[in-house]
């Protein structure tokens, strides 16, 4: 693996003599490393300067960066003849392209110029020649082990320098690789190093490391010869200030640039942006081409790694222990240093500007502590983690943003598990302990009004975004407290995604829809986390507008957007252990509500009875879910939930209720590879004897699995025709096209007398 030591050297204002520290300090580290070092010239304006400082000009003809802005993916064998090498001295040029044309430079491609370059030399010092934080200037600070900021006694200089600093740890980037380079220390006497020293210290809390003399007739002459300072020259003490800072830069720890994560920011600009040309800003460059070695051969070179959700290994060198215990020590120093408890995070229009304030303030803790974190994603993904410990809900806020996430299960604070794409995986996330966990908990469940504590150790909440929570605490958790979130998409789910990802057919969701237009009663039923509510919300989502529309949940989840909505939520007892409202007692009530539909997100116990009253009484179009893992274990579940109602009922009687209020069973599953599909759809036909029959519609055939746990199947559709076709017809809605085929239109005398035209009269009806 290819470690390179990169050294950055910049001057937020030109003429403070940064190429020429940059040319020195390349020469430096090649004498010191014995070793050559590879000098690159970023001066995209003025055409470069170190060409001249080692009288490489005639040297330089179509060599140079600008013939490597563009084109296809470089080898080091092709950029070899790029590196100008000087004959007396191991310091090898890439030089910076001419004035004109203007060569316009993007982050990537200067990323992978980097890397190559890192393939050849184990010492790479930039001239970055950027006044301010660009995108160029971005990807140097990201490959950089150091950088210098170099300064003069001059009150513009300092200004701009502080400046460009400020700017820089804005954006997340350490500012601890950073050191101050006073040059021309003695030049006046209005400002000296102490005071210069002073005002950094005070704005940026960084000391000025290094100071260089004003020596102005040996730097004339090194740079009227084309022979660099530290060639050969008699000013001790410009020579050993010099030398200082080569003894800073070789302390730098090298870096594997595989390894650096290079985020091409939005938020920076391109140096010389063509006009009317799209920024390529805002990509992430994670794939580079097979690079050629010296002499031809392939060689091998990893990857880019991804973004990686473990902080502690995303964090180069740190143990967990490590990142723990800094994580807290940040965490107690913004306590404090901030008033949390004072601030207006509620208020919305105020959000922004506090958590940017927090970062700021972290930033300046980090740089104050000395916490050194090479990466600058890093550094902003330990902020962030930070903000959210302090505002939000800690380690979960990064799962509940990721879109693929969709359910997160805390067992205790050091385990966190989610599923994505229907399978069960071990988070990288941690809580610090067992009490902010609780501080998390409480944060959730005090909004709805809810209490969670050792006489109420249980609870079921709901985020703001509708996901639904479930929290058990000790003593009833042994392992800690226990917290589930079944996410809710932000882009709510309609029945063509369900086409879209495989759960039904068209044909199946165009019949799905008719039935629930037809005010047929739907029971959903299915496994844990087999996603009854989202189908549920999805055929809510087809009942016409205008219909009263009653809700009724434990936790509010269902997001109907029909103009005449009723939402119910039961409310478990206070602390006294009274006023307590149920499910039932809700479905009770919704009676006397005059609902035209009824949606229950879920029927559990007695409450089963009083929904089947309310389906054989008026109430066509119901809807609600149970669990069960067959449709016909459905209707057992039924059964035995009406008999928990307390009412004594024979079994017949109880089935008779069944057969006549449930018209259809939609069974759903996660099957082995996580998918979930709807396997079963089952219209309930009345009673034979003393048994409920029924006839599948649809059902869902697995035929195998293939090599990578993928289900293999099909959906079938039944040859028989559904009696609940005719309560289609009599509703008026049109039967799906899936169910034509063998059957004719009949003309009834209303038709046959009307003024419809012919095409018109003989539609898709029974």
């Amino acid at each position: 693996m290819t470690r390179t030591r990169i050294i950055s050297v910049c001057a937020p204002k030109g003429g403070a003599g940064a190429s020429f520290v940059a040319s020195n300090l390349a020469l430096g580290m090649g004498l010191a490393a014995k070793t050559p070092t590879l000098l690159i010239d970023l001066d995209l304006l003025r055409g470069g300067a170190q060409a001249s400082l080692y009288s490489l000009e005639r040297e330089v003809g179509d060599h140079h960066l600008g013939r490597l802005a563009h084109g296809g993916p470089l080898t080091p064998s092709e950029m070899e003849p790029f590196f100008l090498q000087h004959p007396k001295v191991p310091v090898h040029l890439l030089a910076a392209p001419p004035v004109e044309p203007p060569t316009r430079l993007d982050g990537g491609r200067l990323y992978e110029i980097l890397l190559m370059a890192s393939l050849v030399y184990k010492n790479i010092v930039i001239d970055t020649s950027q006044p301010s934080l660009n995108e160029l200037m971005g990807v140097c600070i990201d490959c950089s082990a150091q950088a210098f900021a170099v300064v003069i006694p001059d009150i513009i200089s300092l200004q701009s320098t502080s400046q460009f600093l400020q700017q820089v740890e804005r954006a997340q980037f350490s500012l601890n690789k950073f050191q101050l380079v006073l040059n021309m220390a003695n030049l006046s006497t209005d400002l000296s190093a102490e005071e210069i020293g002073l005002y950094f210290q005070d704005l940026l809390k960084r000391p000025l490391e290094h100071q260089i003399p004003f020596e102005p007739i040996a730097v004339i002459k090194s740079i009227n010869r084309g022979i660099p300072l530290l060639q050969r020259n008699k000013a001790e003490h410009l020579v050993n200030s010099y030398l200082g800072i080569v003894k800073a830069a070789l302390k730098a720890q090298p870096l594997n640039l595989t390894e650096v994560h290079i985020s091409l920011r939005s938020d920076l600009p391109l140096a010389l942006p063509e006009i009317g040309s799209p920024s390529s800003s805002g990509k992430v460059l994670t794939q580079l081409p097979q690079p050629m070695m010296p002499g031809g051969v392939p060689g091998e070179i990893p990857q880019p790694t991804k973004a990686l959700t473990k902080v502690s290994q995303a964090i180069a060198g740190w143990s967990p222990e490590q990142y723990r215990s800094t994580k807290q020590q940040l965490h107690k120093r913004m306590l404090q240093e901030m008033r949390l408890n004072e601030l207006e995070f509620d208020n919305p229009d105020k959000r922004d500007h506090i958590k940017q304030q927090l970062r700021d303030k972290l930033s300046e803790i980090m740089t104050e502590d000395k916490i050194e974190i090479a990466s600058r994603k890093d550094r902003a993904m330990l902020i962030e983690e930070l903000i959210d410990e302090a505002l939000g809900l800690g380690p979960l806020e990064t799962l509940l943003r990721d879109e693929s996430v969709t359910e997160i299960m805390v067992n205790g604070p050091n385990h966190i598990f989610i599923e994505r794409k229907g399978k069960l995986e071990l988070s990288h996330r941690t809580f610090l302990d067992e009490k902010q966990l609780r501080v998390v908990i409480d944060r959730i469940v005090a909004p709805l009004g809810r209490r969670i504590d050792e006489s109420s150790p249980m609870v079921d909440a709901r985020l703001a975004d509708g996901s639904r929570v479930n929290i058990i605490i000790p003593p009833l958790a042994l392992n800690g407290a226990t917290l589930s979130i079944r996410k809710f998409p932000s882009e709510r789910l309609k029945a063509q995604h369900l086409v879209d990802f495989g759960s039904v057919t068209q044909e199946m969701a165009e019949f799905l829809k008719g039935a629930v237009e037809a005010r047929l009663n739907i029971l959903i039923c299915g496994g844990t986390g087999s996603g009854k509510t989202t189908l549920l919300n999805i055929m809510s989502s087809f009942i016409p507008p205008g219909a009263r529309i009653v809700t009724i949940e434990d936790a509010a989840e269902l997001q109907l957007h029909q103009d005449h909505v009723i939402r119910l939520e039961s409310r478990p007892p206070n602390i006294e252990g009274k006023g307590q409202v149920s499910i039932r007692e809700l479905v009770k009530n919704s009676l006397r509500m005059r609902p035209d539909r009824i949606v229950v997100g879920e029927v559990r116990g007695g409450e089963a009875l009083d929904m089947l009253q309310a389906m054989n009484t008026g109430h066509e179009g119901s809807l609600t879910t149970c669990h069960a893992n067959a449709p016909r274990e459905a209707l057992a579940r039924l059964e035995t939930m009406v008999l928990m109602a307390g009412v004594d009922l024979p079994l017949r009687a109880i089935r008779e209720q069944i057969a006549s209020a449930v018209d259809l069973i939609v069974h759903q599953s996660r099957l082995r590879d996580g998918t979930r599909k709807v396997t079963h759809i089952v219209e309930v036909n009345g009673m034979e004897g003393d048994i409920i029959t029924t006839q599948e519609i649809f059902k869902f055939e697995q035929l195998s699995v293939d090599g990578n746990g993928h289900v293999i199947g099909r959906f079938k559709q039944a040859d028989i025709r559904p009696s609940v076709l005719d309560k289609f017809v009599y509703n008026g809605i049109r039967v799906p096209k899936s169910f034509e085929a063998g059957y004719q239109a009949l003309d009834t005398l209303e038709d046959a007398l009307s003024d419809k035209p012919e095409k018109e009269k003989k539609g898709f009806f029974w």
